[in-house]
């Protein structure tokens, strides 16, 4: 016995919907702001008494140090080092400096 393949007949193709397009949005003109629109300026944070700075031993370490300096801070104890395999890592406490109020006679 032998198998003949049947004759196929062709498909028709279904018509395929088209998906509709969506429109971009048009960019909205700037609104115009008001002139007289006031600003509150921000309030810096307050400064922290103690801190610990701590980093790789480079430049921009000492550099972080002179600038806590520079804000008021002042150093506090000794300098602390330790190698953790690849870099040098550096500590060092700085406390904010005390105001002292003047008493008025």
């Amino acid at each position: 016995m032998t198998i003949t393949n049947a004759a196929k007949k062709p498909v028709a193709k279904k018509p395929v919907a088209k998906k509709p397009v969506a429109k971009k949005p048009v960019a909205k003109q700037p609104v115009a702001v008001k002139a007289a629109a006031k600003v509150k300026p921000l309030k810096p944070a307050p400064l922290k008494q103690y801190k610990l700075l701590t980093g790789i031993d480079d430049s921009a370490f000492c550099e972080r140090v002179c600038d806590h300096l520079k804000l008021g801070y002042e150093l506090y104890g000794s300098p602390a080092i330790t190698f953790n395999g690849k870099n040098n890592i550096v500590a060092q406490a700085i406390v904010l400096k005390k105001k002292h109020n003047k008493k008025k006679k």
